[in-house]
């Protein structure tokens, strides 16, 4: 990776740390998918307003992408953090688990290379992950942490089916998931979710301001960066620097959420952050291409 790919590499953990712990009071008036729709809805807009290319990726993989990257996952995630028993340091040392799904499916899909070292650093996450839904003194739930879980690998899916399908540039991604995923999700929250508007004329001004934030920093400049990060470089090569998101949440959710961090979140963290540069060979993006 080149200095530039590096230093555009550190954005995306910055952007989605902050987001998905500001995310958690703010799902909590929002309904979910309601929330994720007008995030989406609003980049849209700003997309088909600022980039009136034509997007060269097909409409069918543009489904297929959008559905898992972004309505199944968004459901999944955002139903997940908005239970009162996941706090979201926890939410966002689990969820970390995103990074061994995205390089198995990258191996299975992209028929990258597997090794042992992968594995076991799999192995390790796994149980870095046991260690923070065990060990806490106020355990986080278990439906919700299953919820965790799977949004994790819906979003691992979608971005090695976005590696494989996508035609577009990095904003042209996002604009392709953006196009994709409104009629979704407008359909679900639509069939799904109740309380709607209830929850638009009953918002304060603070839970508008953290709803912003979300949609901008969580969403709109983290995917703006990491779509044109993947166009660039190879999964393992982009994945380790996700690394940064838990350590950006948890300083995140101690300093404005007001979270408490505990002895068992840190060991649990500690863990998985192990397994994944493990897994991900977190050396690797800082080694120059001529000399790996």
């Amino acid at each position: 990776m080149t200095r530039r790919q590096v230093l555009l590499a550190l954005l995306p953990p910055l952007f989605f740390g902050m987001g998905f712990t500001i995310a958690k009071p703010a799902v909590q008036h929002f309904p979910p998918l309601f929330m994720m729709l007008m995030v989406y809805g609003g980049i849209a807009i700003v997309l088909a307003l600022t980039r009136r290319e034509r997007l060269k990726t097909p409409w069918t993989s543009i489904i297929a992408i959008s559905a898992f990257a972004v309505t199944i996952q968004g459901a999944l995630l955002f139903w997940g953090l908005r239970s009162d028993s996941m706090p979201a340091t926890a939410a966002n040392l689990i969820l970390q688990i995103q990074i061994p799904f995205a390089v198995l499916l990258d191996w299975l899909i992209m028929k990258e290379r597997l090794d042992l070292r992968k594995a076991a650093g799999t192995a390790l996450a796994v149980l870095g992950v046991a260690i923070v839904i065990g060990l806490p003194e106020e355990a986080p739930g278990i439906l919700p942490t299953v919820m965790i879980i799977a949004s994790a690998f819906c979003w691992s899916l979608g971005q090695v089916l976005a590696r494989k399908y996508g035609r577009d540039s990095g904003p042209g991604l996002l604009k392709a998931n953006a196009f994709g995923s409104v009629p979704q999700l407008a359909l679900a929250t639509l069939l799904i979710e109740q309380g709607q508007w209830q929850s638009v004329v009953q918002a304060t001004w603070l839970q508008w301001s953290m709803l912003a934030f979300v949609g901008v920093v969580g969403f709109y400049l983290a995917y703006m960066c990491w779509f044109t990060l993947l166009k660039q470089c190879r999964m393992d090569e982009a994945a380790p620097f996700i690394l940064l998101m838990p350590v950006v949440g948890i300083v995140t959710a101690a300093v404005v959420l007001g979270e408490s961090v505990s002895l068992a979140q840190l060991a649990g963290g500690a863990v998985i952050l192990a397994g994944l540069a493990i897994v991900s060979g977190v050396r690797l993006p800082l080694r120059s291409k001529a000399g790996a």
